[in-house]
């Protein structure tokens, strides 16, 4: 797969996402609407899952290539705004806390006081965490790393965010649930939507260079 390096990289990288995940959902969509009864039944909860799988699939590879082409700008730590920053510190971070080590606590210190001028090591690997369960706390997490705008997905927690997670957690186990008619609609079309949301807010963010101080 192409490295991304410039904004062209990126559009063209969130363009091919974006592309194939929204033409399987209307598609699937399509067929539900021509179906019968109980074929429509049965394309519903598989329009669930698949749903649900387009929007988890499409954060956390949209949020991946968008640190991987912050990553390749060729900045320094100080010119990178705090979520970014926090990306290229994690490590030590995540050594320091809850420790007792003195050495591991200096390092940190070190970090934030003598190494801001040096280049910016950020790595696309593990720094969009979806773990199988996008809820809306983990969504609002990711959305705070990449340093994006929340509100747009806050209107959506209850009746999509929670609603879709809860509906696709029932047909991924086994059980038997029979999806409204109307609820699979709004599911399909706000699913879409949140990642025309997601990918427009990336796109602008890149744009305008909202990741550098």
């Amino acid at each position: 797969m192409k490295k991304i390096r410039t904004l062209q990289d990126l559009i063209d990288a969130l363009d091919r996402e974006l592309g194939w995940r929204r033409k399987e959902l209307i598609n699937i969509k399509l067929l539900h609407d021509k179906a019968r009864d109980h074929h429509a039944i049965m394309l519903r909860r598989a329009g669930i899952a698949l749903a649900y799988a387009h929007w988890e699939g499409f954060v956390k590879n949209a949020g991946t290539h968008y640190v991987e082409f912050v990553a390749r700008q060729n900045l320094r730590y100080r010119d990178l705004q705090p979520n970014f920053l926090a990306l290229g510190m994690k490590t030590h971070v995540f050594q320091a806390v809850d420790t007792v080590r003195g050495e591991l606590l200096v390092q940190v210190a070190e970090f934030l006081t003598d190494r801001l001028d040096e280049p910016a090591r950020l790595s696309e690997k593990g720094a969009v965490q979806t773990k199988s369960n996008l809820s809306p706390a983990r969504l609002r997490d990711i959305v705070a790393i990449l340093g994006l705008d929340y509100r747009p997905f806050e209107l959506q927690e209850k009746p999509v965010l929670e609603r879709l997670l809860q509906q696709r957690h029932s047909i991924a186990h086994g059980l038997y649930l029979e999806v409204d008619a109307n609820e699979f609609t709004t599911l399909h079309q706000q699913t879409i939507a949140m990642m025309d949301e997601f990918r427009t807010q990336i796109e602008n963010a890149a744009l305008t260079h909202s990741y550098r101080r």
